[in-house]
């Protein structure tokens, strides 16, 4: 096939990855911004003019045939090629400006990224960011992410990371409820108190506790469970009863005297507790406006996070 007739297939190369990598024509075209009907006529384009079945399809599913496999293989790869044409052109650039795609879990994004994000756009008004705020896992390649934030003690494999903070979960009470119902000395202890949690599984319910070598599962509960960690907090606030959170959430009220931390010595097993990490695709020709990002928030992080750092 001539050049004259592969450059119009080139569009048509790049729908095809994204419907093979979101699974479905629908959430291609929803990822696109495009009509489903579009998706399905590129990749029928692609498939007239390659004269073969790239995806054998069904009202139920839809896979790769062998030649599909073959040429989705290639197809990436010239995907990938062009992305790091661009990286290649901007890496260069003195200047900060382009696009910027961030991810990043809701707590986190509401309660440090966001101000620290504002203050980004407002430094550097010639990047256009786009945040993206979800709890569930983001895949960094297929998302179309440039900085995936987290907090894990396992980052992506093939991803440069870079270490913001350290964040623990913290359990606290609000000195009124501590002053009614006492301060517990032990985690068997909170049998016999208040506690709020998540519930959105019955594991909720057990929260389990180390100290050394001594370890505690307790069955916990209380009047409320809710899975959202500003309206739990201010049940807290409010003296309804023990309740655990990431420590950028509660660090403020900490420092107020509004809540109290209890068990200090004993650490809780749960989410949200770790490494706070920044990563983004590992390339000889880094985006500036990524470098410069990355470098912004982690000089943030360590001046006003309210998060442990290393």
């Amino acid at each position: 096939m001539d050049t004259n007739k592969l450059i119009p297939l080139l569009s048509e190369m790049a729908i095809f990855v994204n419907v093979v990598e979101s699974g479905s024509f629908s959430k291609a075209a929803h990822k696109l911004g495009i009509a489903p009907s579009s998706v399905s006529r590129s990749v029928s384009r692609l498939e007239n003019a390659l004269q073969e079945k790239l995806l054998e399809r069904t009202t139920r599913q839809m896979r790769l045939s062998l030649t599909g496999q073959e040429v989705f293989s290639f197809c990436r790869e010239m995907l990938t090629s062009a992305q790091m044409a661009v990286h290649a052109a901007q890496a260069d650039r003195d200047d900060v400006s382009g696009s910027l795609r961030i991810a990043a879990p809701k707590a986190l994004a509401k309660t440090l990224l966001t101000p620290i994000v504002l203050d980004f756009i407002r430094d550097y008004p010639r990047v256009s960011l786009q945040l993206k705020v979800a709890d569930h896992y983001i895949d960094p390649i297929s998302d179309e992410v440039d900085v995936l934030i987290q907090i894990t003690d396992s980052p992506v494999e093939g991803l440069v990371a870079r270490t913001l903070g350290n964040c623990r979960l913290i359990v606290c009470a609000s000195p009124d409820y501590l002053e009614k119902y006492g301060m517990p000395g032990h985690p068997e202890d909170l049998r016999d108190h208040s506690c709020l949690y998540l519930g959105e599984n019955p594991r909720d319910r057990f929260w389990e506790f180390s100290r050394a070598q001594d370890k505690s599962v307790v069955s916990v509960s209380g009047p409320f469970a809710v899975n959202h960690s500003e309206i739990r907090r201010e049940a807290v606030l409010q003296g309804l009863g023990i309740s655990i959170f990431p420590e950028f959430m509660i660090t403020p009220y900490l420092r107020s005297r509004q809540v109290v931390e209890v068990l200090p010595d004993w650490k809780i097993r749960g989410n949200y507790q770790g490494k706070i990490i920044a990563q983004y695709a590992q390339s000889r020709f880094i985006p500036n406006q990524i470098k410069v990002f990355v470098e912004y928030i982690r000089t943030r992080f360590i001046s006003d996070s309210g998060v442990q750092t290393e």
